[in-house]
C-alpha cells in the first residue's frame, strides 16, 4: 500500500529527472518528431502536465484558473507537429509541471494516511484515493520515461541518470 509521505518524495524525485531530461533543450528541440512515429517531447511535457491536473483533482485541489488552455495535450489528442495553435513553450511547461508538482506535495503534507485511504469514484469503479493518486503517478512515470529518448534527438546523449 503507498503511503502519504513515499507518494510525495516519489513526485519529489520526478520533477528532479523531469528537469534534467529537459535541462538545457529549446522549444525547438521540444518539437523534434521521432521517427517512424510518435509523439515530440513538447507533447509528452504537455501531457505529464495534464496528468499532475489529474492527481490534483484526486486529491481535491481546486485548479488554477490562471493555467493556460491544456487541450492540446490531452489524452486522444492529435500529435504536435509543430508550432501549432494551443502549443506552449518548453519552459513554461516546465514551469507549470513544478508549481504543480510543489501542490500537490503541499496538499499531501496536509493529508494523513485515512484522508489518503478514503474510497473515491474512478472510472474503474470506487477505489482507494491512494490507489488512484498512484494510477495517474504510474502513467507520469511512463511518460517520463519518454523524455530521455526525445532529448536524444535533440543532439543530448549524456548519460542523466
Amino acid at each position: 500500500m503507498i503511503r502519504v509521505d513515499d507518494f510525495s518524495k516519489m513526485l519529489s524525485g520526478e520533477l528532479d529527472i523531469l528537469k534534467q531530461q529537459t535541462a538545457g533543450l529549446t522549444t525547438k528541440d521540444s518539437l523534434l518528431q521521432p521517427q517512424p512515429g510518435g509523439n515530440c517531447l513538447n507533447w509528452v511535457m504537455g501531457h505529464l502536465v495534464v496528468n499532475l491536473e489529474e492527481i490534483l483533482e484526486v486529491l481535491e485541489v481546486e485548479l488554477s484558473e490562471h493555467l493556460p488552455d491544456l487541450t492540446r495535450y490531452r489524452i486522444g489528442s492529435e500529435p504536435i507537429r509543430g508550432e501549432e495553435a494551443g502549443v506552449l513553450a518548453l519552459d513554461d511547461l516546465v514551469d507549470i509541471y513544478e508549481q504543480l508538482t510543489n501542490k500537490i506535495v503541499d496538499r499531501l503534507s496536509q493529508m494523513n494516511e485515512a484522508d489518503f485511504d478514503k474510497e473515491i469514484d474512478f472510472w474503474q469503479g470506487k477505489s482507494r484515493r491512494g490507489y488512484v493518486a498512484f494510477f495517474y503517478f504510474f502513467h507520469n512515470t511512463y511518460h517520463l520515461g519518454q523524455l530521455e529518448y526525445l532529448r536524444n534527438l535533440a543532439g543530448k546523449t549524456e548519460k542523466l541518470i
